[in-house]
Parts: structure tokens; sequence; C-alpha cells
């Protein structure tokens, strides 16, 4: 037996059916467009499983979406990593960046201004 004879990949002129024999043995079958693991949003997929798991008793509360959202983080260290993801970014026609943050790492506000062992019993004064 040949692969081809069982297997069966798309590309036959759009959307297979659904077979009249799992039509008829399957209750309430549903999609939603919108959570497409390919023209829709992965990432409220995702969310959607998470919001299942409690459904209806303990309902989650999650806002509906984050400053990310699905959007995928790329951060780099480097000019080198940054010219990898250009070069990706441009072969796949992903547009440009939002750049949340710069070029630069800064140290937030309240680092080194207290000491960590200071209030540590046993340290020599």
């Amino acid at each position: 037996m040949r692969a081809h004879e069982f297997i069966v990949e798309g590309g036959h002129g759009g959307t297979k059916k659904i077979d009249v024999h799992h039509k008829a043995a399957i209750k309430n079958a549903m999609t939603y467009p919108s959570m497409n693991q390919s023209t829709g949003s992965a990432y409220m997929n995702y969310r959607m499983g998470i919001a299942l798991a409690g459904a209806p008793d303990y309902p989650t509360k999650m806002e509906a979406d984050n400053w990310i959202g699905g959007d995928p983080l790329l951060s780099t260290y480097t000019d080198a990593e940054m010219e990898m993801v250009k070069a990706a970014a441009a072969t796949v026609g992903a547009g440009l960046p939002q750049n949340w943050t710069g070029n630069r790492s800064e140290e937030i506000p309240t680092t080194n201004k207290t000491s960590p062992v200071k209030s540590f019993k046993g340290y020599p004064r």
C-alpha cells in the first residue's frame, strides 16, 4: 500500500464537507472561525480553552486582551540577532514590527536602593 492511498491532504477544491456518518453521530459539532489556528486567532483559541476549564461554575475573569495579546514576543540582544529577525520577517511578509521598549535595557528605579542583607539577623554591623 502506498502512502497516497491512505493519506488525504487538503487542496482539493476547498474545504471537504463533514461525512454524513460523522454528522449523524456527533451532537452539536461546531466551530468558531475567529479561532482558526491558521487564519484566525490562535491566542483567542488558547484563551477559550482557559475559559472553558472553569465554565460555567467558575467563570474566568480575564480582560479581552493585554498589551501583547496573541502576538509573538521577540527580544534581541545583539545587532546580528536583530538582522536575523528582520530577514525572517521579510521572508514571511510579516510587515513592520512594533518596538515597545527601544534598543536599550534599563535598570528599574528600585534597583540597588536598599541592601538585601541589611535586615538579615547575624549580619555584622
